[in-house]
């Protein structure tokens, strides 16, 4: 079975940009990359016969994509304060999902919630895999996407999602979302959980992140997100979002409103072209694991 890693998203960014560290982003794992240049060299040879060939209907169609979702509220009591989320906060985070995918021939269909009082599901605790709240309340095959919502993520950490793999063992116990109940609207913004599904659709980070080679990335070293028309910059290390130009060497500017990035989350309205590409290829991944 392929390796699962998650990508994690940082308590401060839904607010500020301000006191990272690695251990907020932590690298995927040599599967995943593996998986990423694949797809990215298939992505690659149908852009250059779309270039020889730019009215072939084969090349250019995208089908859409609706995808089964499943809320699972797990906190400590029935207290708002305790995890507990009302269902009007769970309809208004599915219009925050839909909003930020629908344009991209993405969306997803709420199907059920359940909801569990208990304080040891409820409080994840740092190196704690997904795989134990998806034993009791998993719901669905590998392309269906349930959601956790939680009382206390580890840490510095406001949400994280598993990364696709091509090989499950038809077990997906280890594959889905947590993240913090006070990132839904009304209390957040709700935008934390576009940032990570589009993880468990298979987009990485914007930004330069480490590897082995090169723990302190720069805007040669280090690694990006293989997508093709996301620019080379830096992770980001302030609160607005303001336009800048962390490798000016490098085509574009940081794009400071990539749902991708770790710029504020007041900022974030997009999604670029080749990141839309990169989650239908990812989704056929999904679809086809085995």
């Amino acid at each position: 079975m392929g390796v699962s890693s998650a990508l994690v998203f940082p308590r401060g960014v839904s607010n500020t940009a301000a006191g990272f560290s690695e251990a907020d982003c932590p690298d995927p794992g040599a599967d995943f990359w593996k998986l990423s240049a694949q797809v990215a060299g298939e992505e690659k040879l149908k852009r250059d016969l779309l270039e020889e060939d730019p009215h072939n209907a084969t090349l250019v169609a995208r089908a859409d994509i609706t995808i089964d979702t499943h809320f699972h509220v797990v906190a400590t009591s029935q207290k708002l304060e305790d995890g507990w989320v009302s269902d009007d906060q769970i309809k208004k985070q599915m219009e925050v999902i839909n909003a930020a995918f629908n344009k991209r021939q993405i969306s997803f269909k709420h199907v059920s919630t359940t909801r569990t009082v208990d304080q040891d599901l409820s409080i994840i605790d740092a190196n704690e895999k997904t795989e134990k709240l998806g034993n009791k309340l998993r719901k669905g095959d590998y392309g269906t996407l349930n959601l956790y919502i939680v009382k206390d993520m580890p840490g510095n950490v406001a949400g994280d999602c598993t990364l696709p793999v091509s090989r499950h063992g038809g077990k997906f116990a280890f594959d889905g979302c947590r993240f913090n109940s006070d990132t839904l609207p009304s209390k957040g913004d709700g935008k934390v959980l576009v940032h990570e599904i589009g993880h468990w659709l298979g987009l990485g980070h914007t930004f330069q992140s480490p590897d082995t080679a090169n723990p302190n990335p720069t805007c040669t070293t280090g690694r990006g997100d293989d997508v093709n028309d996301t620019p080379v910059h830096l992770k980001p290390n302030g609160g607005n979002c303001n336009a800048v130009d962390t490798c000016p060497g490098q085509p574009g500017t940081d794009p400071v409103s990539n749902y991708m990035n770790y710029s504020p989350s007041k900022c974030w309205s997009e999604f670029t072209d080749g990141q839309t590409t990169r989650m239908h290829s990812m989704w056929n991944v999904r679809k086809t694991a085995k």
